[in-house]
């Protein structure tokens, strides 16, 4: 990696090291953080599509996740459309009719639950609405501990991971 300093990016000079990944701010520092703040949960992911419609159909038609604010966004009064995963946490689907699929600078997957069936019920339902099944991996280390996970793209190319808990699995666990 070329080492760069840091006032290339409009801060002091503080050189990358090998194990730098992105640009080093100088001064910061986690001493102390863990006293000051605390990650509870994730609340929103926000991901920008070709085409609301064909997205719905995939969230909303084929993975059942309900959407809010459809409304307001075909009135022209809010920018997107929101898709709700669980209650604490949202899709937002904002449309850019020029988004091409290309690299994901990163990002990898979005891990949806799914309850209530089985893995080759699941399997064949997506099957039937015209969704290929990418991979299909057992023993998946999540949230939940392990189970079996079928990945799939929606239509604007993200992969998403269908995970599936056996009964024993339980809840989310606590750190």
């Amino acid at each position: 990696m070329k080492a760069v300093w840091l006032e290339e990016v409009g801060g002091p000079e503080v050189p990358l090291t090998k194990r730098d990944t992105a640009p080093r701010r100088a001064g910061l520092t986690t001493k102390g953080l863990r006293k000051t703040m605390k990650i509870t949960d994730a609340d929103h992911t926000n991901w920008r599509v070709r085409d609301v419609e064909r997205s719905l159909g995939f969230y909303r038609d084929v993975l059942g996740l309900e959407p809010f604010g459809l409304e307001e966004y075909e009135r022209g009064e809010h920018p997107l459309v929101s898709l709700r995963v669980t209650p604490g946490f949202i899709l937002h689907l904002r449309p850019d009719p020029t988004f091409e699929t290309v690299s994901t600078g990163g990002y990898d997957h979005l891990a949806l639950v799914v309850e209530g069936t089985n893995p080759d019920a699941l399997a064949e339902r997506l099957k039937e609405a015209g969704v290929e099944i990418e991979r299909t991996s057992e023993n998946v280390l999540g949230a939940r501990g392990v189970g079996k996970a079928l990945y799939v793209r929606d239509p604007d190319g993200y992969l998403i991971e269908l995970k599936l808990y056996d009964a024993e699995s339980g809840p989310p666990r606590a750190e």
